[in-house]
């Protein structure tokens, strides 16, 4: 056994120390989005940005640089340990009483749920009473079919699982970071037999506090189809999509991003970069990146850079980008992420210059026309990689696997910048797992608790994991829906047509302390950049935090000096939204050594491990599983050996549920997921 568990708990995290809330200041760009956004309103667009309008395009040489955001994520605020016990002192019933830990550590602005599973013992009949004493204004207590707020009171009489599991449910889009405190009660009625007149139990009580914390996740999609990709008009427009991403227009089941407890992390989207094929565009468009499509058409109808920037400028509570999908007819699909889309815009790119993308640059086809294979059949992946980084973007392989053979990637070369490690096209399958680390049979550990396992891709980098033990760091891994259509519903609820696609399924949320597209090492592009990224669909979400000598990491950070046998403690909170498929979640963090000729996997945590981890949990029966409408915050202290941080003295760690895939479907066709970037482990400082 390499992995050494040293302890698990549930409390605030090692180094907590300030009240205060992480990550610096958000603009006020930042501002607007952060506190749940835009409602409905449609926003004008500048119509005076037309066909042949110039915007603030710029070049330089000079790369964008990306690296640890400005400061990093203060400590959370010190709460009070949960307390559970009777109200009133005195001897308790045989098995009466005990509750489950409750998730303690939220972040602002999404939405936490937490069933309060208790045990009324035996003789307890269908009668309990449950009272919410005290919650936060916005807290409710949801007993079946009813919900009570603070200082109310409910008897249950009707049996079933409401008896010993009501649920607080708790909208955070307004509440400010810092602790806040809830207390739960209930009594059971007790009828011990024939000759037994009945009494209630005594009052039990669970008081605890959440340590709610700023959140600088901002979720989008980077792979969107317009109607100048491969359908008609109902695709829609740059327009149409921003109006999805604020909830002014909703799907075709009349559904949209607003709630925060089902829909999304944080009740809308806040960036979005579209991706048209190429040789669509440039039959429709006249040339890739235009900067207005087609000519003559509204500022409501256009897609291009400059109707982005335009919408953009109206509303900086979201930022829309334009990419593109290079599309060769055979050997895999490019996504073209810019870095400096206009460099020096107070949105953008405020006062960086370094980095611009060069929409225009001709390589002998025209302005702006990339030369893939419907331009010059001799193209190669790696010129169009090395094209893609002369532009200034990074260069992204979308789909690496399918079952389609023509858009599969070739791998004749590892110059790429990231993988789309999710695909939204059959929602989630063996491709996408594929994809992100090798595809592990996940379902084979947790099913027989086993502590380590191998990466299964030969070659091993053909993956995201691969890719960083390859040497790869940071790597970009995103998740793509692929949608063709703005407002198509697809699947919810039940077996679907595997090749269409819905908007923001998956989701890729960034960790960005300044709302902008690039500061050089805060922005949106700069946490894509740097892999500071959780993929996931509807609000089922993963932050996972390691803590070192007194300082905590997020995603895509590196820690730095680490020495064999110290200390880390790992502590992963979010939440799972209720399910479209499958049953309860389970929640895995994995690591790996940075040596590209070792292929195991450690399972550091395994939620549902009986043996393991899950024993010193009270109620550990009913907190083995990640349930349906629920939050959760697990936490666990670890240390690497010698052996574990290899030659290259490094370590890797991620986190990620379990995928469930639908059994009608060959290939998967799941939901109900996420999957983090990782947390680097170095001995160098």
């Amino acid at each position: 056994m390499r992995l050494k568990v040293v302890s698990l708990g549930l409390v605030c995290a090692v180094g907590c120390s300030s009240p205060e809330a992480d990550g610096g200041d958000a603009t006020a760009a930042g501002s607007g989005a952060t506190s749940g956004g835009a409602s409905g309103d449609t926003t004008e667009v500048d119509a005076s940005i037309g066909p042949g309008a110039t915007g603030s395009d710029s070049s330089s040489d000079d790369g964008a640089t990306t690296g640890e955001p400005d400061e990093p994520p203060m400590p959370p605020p010190i709460c009070a340990a949960p307390v559970s016990g009777p109200l009133d002192p005195g001897e308790l019933p045989d098995g009466y009483g005990w509750t489950t830990a409750p998730p303690s550590m939220a972040l602002g602005d999404t939405f936490y749920t937490y069933d309060v599973r208790t045990n009324i013992g035996a003789c307890s009949t269908d009668r309990v009473r449950w009272r919410l004493e005290s919650a936060p204004v916005g807290a409710r207590l949801e007993i079946g079919d009813t919900s009570i707020g603070p200082g109310e009171e409910f008897q249950y009489d009707d049996g079933g699982s409401p008896r010993e599991a009501a649920k607080i449910g708790w909208d955070l889009s307004a509440v400010e970071p810092g602790c806040q405190a809830l207390e739960v009660r209930w009594q059971a009625w007790r009828d011990c037999g024939a000759f037994d007149d009945g009494q209630w139990g005594p009052w039990m009580t669970q008081r605890y506090e959440v340590a709610v914390r700023e959140n600088h996740w901002y979720s989008g999609d980077l792979h969107v189809h317009t109607r100048h990709s491969e359908r008609g008009d109902e695709a829609g427009s740059v327009y149409d999509y921003y109006q999805r991403m604020i909830n002014g227009a909703s799907n075709d089941s009349g559904l949209d991003f607003a709630d925060r407890r089902t829909r999304s992390l944080r009740g809308r989207l806040h960036w979005l970069v579209f991706s048209d094929h190429t040789n669509n565009e440039l039959e429709e468009c006249g040339r890739n990146f235009a900067s207005w499509c087609a000519a003559g058409a509204d500022a409501q109808a256009a897609t291009g850079r400059e109707v982005a920037r335009s919408i953009t400028e109206s509303d900086p509570t979201v930022l829309l980008v334009v990419g593109s999908e290079i599309s060769n007819k055979f050997d895999g699909h490019l996504g073209f992420l810019p870095r400096n889309p206009f460099p020096g815009h107070p949105v953008y790119a405020p006062d960086v210059v370094d980095g611009a993308t060069d929409y225009d640059l001709d390589v002998g086809f025209g302005p702006g026309v990339f030369r893939e294979r419907w331009v010059d059949g001799a193209a190669t992946n790696q010129e169009e990689i090395d094209l893609i980084h002369q532009m200034g973007g990074l260069a992204i392989v979308n789909h690496e696997s399918a079952p389609t053979f023509w858009i599969e990637y070739d791998w004749t070369s590892l110059d790429f910048d990231g993988l789309e490690v999710w695909n939204g096209g059959n929602r989630h399958d063996r491709f996408d797992d594929g994809a992100y680390h090798g595809g592990i049979d996940l379902n084979d550990l947790t099913e027989n608790d086993r502590l380590e396992t191998e990466l299964p891709e030969d070659p091993i980098e053909r993956s995201w994991v691969g890719m960083l033990k390859h040497g790869r760091w940071p790597m970009v891994l995103v998740g793509g829906s692929d949608v063709h259509d703005f407002n198509e519903v697809v699947c919810e609820g039940g077996p679907c047509d595997p090749t269409n696609a819905e908007m923001a399924s998956p989701t890729t949320s960034v960790w960005a302390p300044e709302f902008v597209w690039t500061n050089g090492h805060s922005g949106v592009f700069d946490g894509l950049a740097a892999g500071r990224v959780v993929i996931h669909d509807r609000s089922n979400f993963i932050d996972l935090r390691v803590v070192h000598a007194d300082a905590e990491h997020v995603l895509g950070d590196t820690v730095g000096g680490y020495v064999a046998g110290a200390p880390l403690h790992l502590r992963a909170f979010g939440r799972v939204s209720s399910y479209v498929d499958g049953d309860n979640r389970v929640l895995l963090i994995l690591g790996t050594s940075g040596d590209a000729d070792d292929r195991r996997v450690d399972v550091l945590y395994d939620s549902q491990d009986d043996a393991h981890f899950v024993t010193p949990l009270q109620g550990k029966d009913h907190m083995r599983y990640i349930r349906a409408d629920s939050s959760f915050d697990r936490e666990i202290e670890i240390t690497l050996d010698v052996e574990q941080l290899g030659e290259a003295g490094r370590y890797f760690i991620w986190a990620q549920f379990v995928p469930w895939h639908n059994p009608l479907y060959l290939d998967g066709n799941g939901q109900d997921m996420a999957q983090t970037g990782a947390i680097r482990i170095s001995a160098e400082p």
